[in-house]
């Protein structure tokens, strides 16, 4: 198993020592999702290694940069922040494996989800009432699990979201090549089907993709050869640059439609990207920087991380997770974690559920949570390449929708 984790040196390693002492001794141990120290402990569960990393690996230093910049100003309710990473490398049991740890050895309070393979440990988390709070929020759990609190877009609005990304160039069919190794990806081609055909978007050719594939020639020209204006690439950063760059060898220049973190600061020298991608991000996108809460985020990532900033993957999923810590900081203070004793899960919830149309100082959609039952988000915000750059020509204000029904 690949684990690699923050803790919080000498100091606290002797709290938790001593802790588990006294339980040797008969001293109660602490709670389901309560940690034994001050500290607040967060669980990072995510597949940052396999054929997908070119858009996961980039998500652990977007936490990183929360978490430091958090600690550096006074940490949470006067409580450090200690995040515990893990790497579950896309296999379900060893992601099963680090959840049981980080909640039964770790006491995490919260999980953060940058896993491909959640379905595995999700049941688990929420025997032990442990939210899930943010993480790449492409997980159908987001939609269907109570348990699961997204500060962005949302699955449910994916399918929408692609049929008018596609209306808004003028494109008048669309084509999918979804990803091979996430069950995330196989998800999804039903309810674009459903939705496509409800929005009168012909969806003419639809195929799986692996990125262990030496080149992409065959299914660039089925989409030439079917119509297709638009093509949907639902895989990782660099198997969408591969697919485009195949195409436009074909002769073939499709609009490209990317989400979330199929989407890279490499985009924009990219062939057949660099002015004919169409996409949205589930928060505030990456490249804005005219807001005083996007400027806090940059200036943490270059003082804290500033190595993700030169990576060519480089995206959304690192805005993602900033948003995440900073969705975990509000529900903390709402619930008041760890004011009048060790924090615990109960507290998250009990402020998560506090939370209402809580925009996180415009990062985010409005975030109200019900108690209960599943909360999606359906909203986004559009981005567009045109030039060689990034731009976002109808505005940095999210966009909120119904989506198309599914049933």
């Amino acid at each position: 198993m690949n684990r690699f984790a923050h803790r919080l040196g000498a100091a606290g390693a002797s709290v938790l020592v001593a802790g588990a002492l006294l339980a040797g001794l008969g001293a109660a141990a602490p709670p389901a999702g309560a940690t034994s120290s001050g500290t607040i402990n967060i669980g990072f569960v995510c597949s940052c290694s396999g054929q997908l990393a070119s858009s996961t690996a980039v998500a652990k230093p977007g936490y990183e940069a929360w978490q430091e910049y958090t600690n550096a100003h006074g940490g949470i309710n006067g409580h450090k922040v200690n995040v515990i990473y893990m790497d579950d490398q896309q296999n379900s049991g060893t992601g099963l494996s680090d959840v049981e740890t980080l909640i039964n050895t770790d006491h995490v309070i919260a999980l953060v989800d940058v896993s491909n393979s959640d379905a595995a440990w999700a049941t688990y988390a929420a025997q032990h009432n442990v939210p899930v709070v943010g993480g790449s929020t492409a997980s159908e759990l987001f939609v269907t699990s109570p348990d699961f609190f997204s500060p962005g877009e949302t699955l449910s609005a994916y399918f929408t979201n692609f049929v008018d990304a596609a209306k808004k160039v003028g494109a008048k069919s669309i084509s999918e090549l979804y990803c091979a190794e996430a069950v995330t990806c196989q998800e999804a081609v039903q309810p674009l089907k459903t939705t496509a055909q409800k929005l009168n978007m012909p969806l003419v050719y639809i195929t799986q993709i692996s990125a262990s594939q030496p080149n992409y020639t065959a299914q660039c020209l089925a989409a030439k050869q079917a119509g297709a204006q638009a093509l949907i690439i639902a895989d990782s950063v660099q198997v969408v640059q591969s697919v485009m760059a195949n195409c436009v060898q074909q002769g073939y220049s499709p609009w490209e439609v990317s989400l979330d973190g199929a989407i890279a600061v490499s985009f924009t020298k990219a062939p057949g990207i660099e002015n004919k991608l169409i996409g949205a991000e589930p928060n505030i996108p990456f490249f804005v920087n005219s807001t005083p809460a996007t400027q806090t985020m940059d200036a943490a990532l270059k003082q804290y991380q500033p190595a993700v900033l030169k990576s060519p993957n480089y995206g959304e999923e690192v805005t993602q997770q900033w948003v995440s810590g900073m969705l975990f900081d509000a529900a903390a203070k709402a619930g008041k974690v760890g004011v009048n004793g060790a924090p615990t899960s109960a507290e998250v919830l009990t402020g998560l559920y506090a939370l209402h149309a809580d925009t996180l100082g415009g990062m985010a959609p409005p975030l109200t949570y019900k108690k209960g039952v599943p909360n999606p988000i359906n909203c986004w915000y559009w981005i567009r390449t045109q030039n060689g750059k990034f731009t976002t020509p109808y505005g940095i204000s999210p966009v909120c929708v119904t989506p198309a029904p599914l049933g």
